[in-house]
């Protein structure tokens, strides 16, 4: 995977010069996404959620990859492309890991998307694949990654959490599995797996919206 770093770093400067105009996604975007230091927040009117109905509260059970998981940010699970997602960052850790003040508590959102969905995000997928040399295309997903203050959503620009993703029954499990992470703005960056369970894949989140296509290599 080091070895994909290093290619990657040799090869997406044009591909940040193509992005710089590029929106992540259809939805409803809150900027908030330059490169200050500080935890920066913007409270905004909640994103599209696309499926209230797979809500799920912090803390509560999801079967990722066929086995329980708790996660422990409340928000909207919509993605069907894969075996299940959890966030795994510890609940204790999380106002530390993104930043939170008083009466701010983490959500997120979580989606399927593709090609006609996300068509300008997905340049910078193909072109990170082309990259690194070829690879599988699994799943690629919006996931939004605020707060909720009072009822309203908190716009997040700094930190990031853990997200365990169970891979399709289709997977090629003899593969090595990563994620392809675009941010408005085009920024581009490939995220190793943090697990070593064959059956899913688990990498960092950023705070704010993002793409993240799951790639086998």
């Amino acid at each position: 995977m080091r070895s994909m770093k290093k290619v990657l770093a040799a090869t997406l400067a044009a591909t940040m010069v193509m992005a710089s105009a590029m929106t992540v996604c259809a939805t409803t975007e809150n900027a908030g996404s330059g490169s200050s230091s500080s935890s920066t927040t913007q409270e905004t009117s909640t994103p599209a959620t696309y499926a209230e109905a797979n809500s799920q509260s912090a803390g509560a059970s999801v079967k990722v990859g066929g086995v329980a998981v708790q996660t422990s940010i409340a928000g909207v699970y919509a993605a069907e492309s894969l075996k299940g997602v959890a966030v795994t960052t510890p609940a204790a850790d999380l106002a530390a890991a993104l930043g939170l003040t008083s009466g701010q508590k983490a959500a997120i959102i979580i989606y399927d998307t593709d090609q006609k969905k996300s068509t300008a995000a997905m340049v910078s997928v193909n072109a990170a694949i082309e990259a690194l040399g070829g690879a599988d295309l699994v799943s690629t997903l919006n996931i939004d990654l605020g707060a909720k203050q009072n009822g309203k959503w908190v716009t997040l620009s700094n930190g990031s959490v853990a997200l365990k993703a169970g891979l399709p029954k289709t997977a090629d499990t003899t593969k090595t599995y990563s994620a392809i992470c675009v941010q408005p703005g085009g920024a581009t960056t490939i995220l190793e797996d943090q697990d070593t369970d064959p059956t899913t894949v688990t990498f960092a989140v950023q705070a704010g919206l993002g793409t993240y296509a799951i790639i086998a290599k």
